[in-house]
C-alpha cells in the first residue's frame, strides 16, 4: 500500500511538473509572437515564474528591458542568463552594454539632463562602478570569442569614458583592423576621434570622423558639431542623443507654431 502511495506522489509530481512546462513554453510562446512590447514582457515573465531556469525567457526579456532603457532590470537578466548559461558570448555583450549606458534617470527630461552631465563630465554616482563592470563584460566576451570587433569597440568606449586612453586606442585599432561588421568599424573610428581631439590631434580626429561618417550618416551633423565645439568630448550614445533631443524639440516648435493661433491686431 504504502509503495502505491509513493508511486502515485511521484506520477503527480511529474505530472505538474510536465503541466508547468508546458505552461511557461505556451507563454514563451505568447511573448514571441505578440507584438507589444509590455505584453511580451509580461508573458516571458509568467513564463520564468512557471520555469525559474528558462533561459530563453530571460534573455528575450532582458533585450526587452534594454531597448526600453530599463537598464538595472536587462542587467539583472543578462546575470541570470550568464548564471544559467556561461559561454554564451552574446550575453556577456549585452551585459556590458546594459552598463556602459546605465544611468540614473530615464525620459526625456533625464535625457537631456544626462547629455549636458556628459558633456561635463559630471558622471552620476556610481557611473564608475558601471564602466568597471562594462569592462569586465567585454573582457568575458573577447575571451570566448578573440575576434569578435563589437566587444572591442564597446570596451574602447568603456576605456575611454574612464580616461584610459592608451587602452582605448588599443581597442579601437584593433576593432577597425577586424574589419567585421560596420557598426562595429564605425563606433571604433568615433570613439578614436574623440580621444584624438581630446589629445589635440585634430587632423587624425578629423580623418577618423570622415571614416566614421562613411560608415554611419545619421548622426553626422551632431557629431561634427561635437568635434568641432566641445574640449570635454561626450560618447557615441550622447551624440545619438543630441539627434533625438534635437528633432524632439524641432517637433515641438513645428506643432507649436502650427497649432497657435495668429494674434490679431486687437489683442
Amino acid at each position: 500500500m504504502k509503495k502505491i502511495i509513493v508511486v502515485t506522489l511521484v506520477y503527480l509530481c511529474l505530472a505538474a511538473t510536465e503541466s508547468w512546462s508546458q505552461d511557461s513554453i505556451e507563454f514563451y510562446n505568447r511573448g514571441l509572437k505578440s507584438s507589444l512590447t509590455y505584453k511580451k514582457i509580461d508573458c516571458f515573465t509568467k513564463a520564468i515564474q512557471l520555469d525559474p531556469n528558462m533561459v530563453e525567457a530571460y534573455e528575450k526579456r532582458a533585450l526587452h528591458y534594454y531597448f526600453q532603457r530599463r537598464f538595472n532590470k536587462a542587467i539583472q537578466d543578462y546575470t541570470k542568463v550568464i548564471e544559467l548559461k556561461p559561454h554564451r558570448v552574446d550575453d556577456y555583450l549585452m551585459l556590458g552594454r546594459a552598463y556602459l549606458r546605465k544611468k540614473k534617470d530615464s525620459g526625456i527630461k533625464a535625457e537631456i539632463k544626462n547629455l549636458v552631465s556628459n558633456i561635463r563630465k559630471h558622471h552620476v554616482q556610481g557611473y564608475n562602478e558601471s564602466l568597471e563592470r562594462a569592462i569586465e563584460s567585454f573582457n568575458c566576451a573577447i575571451e570566448i570569442d578573440p575576434q569578435m570587433a563589437s566587444a572591442y569597440s564597446y570596451r574602447a568606449e568603456a576605456y575611454r569614458l574612464k580616461g584610459m586612453v592608451d587602452n582605448a586606442l588599443r581597442d579601437c585599432t584593433k576593432a577597425i583592423a577586424l574589419r567585421k561588421d560596420p557598426k562595429s568599424i564605425a563606433n571604433a573610428y568615433f570613439t578614436r576621434a574623440m580621444i584624438y581631439r581630446r589629445l589635440g590631434q585634430d587632423e587624425l580626429a578629423e580623418a577618423d570622423f570622415r571614416k566614421f561618417y562613411e560608415l554611419d550618416q545619421r548622426f553626422y551633423v551632431f557629431g561634427f558639431f561635437v568635434l568641432r565645439f566641445f574640449d570635454d568630448t561626450p560618447s557615441l550614445d550622447t551624440v545619438s542623443k543630441m539627434g533625438l533631443v534635437s528633432i524632439i524639440i524641432l517637433a515641438f516648435v513645428v506643432i507649436f507654431r502650427l497649432t497657435l493661433r495668429t494674434p490679431t491686431k486687437r489683442e
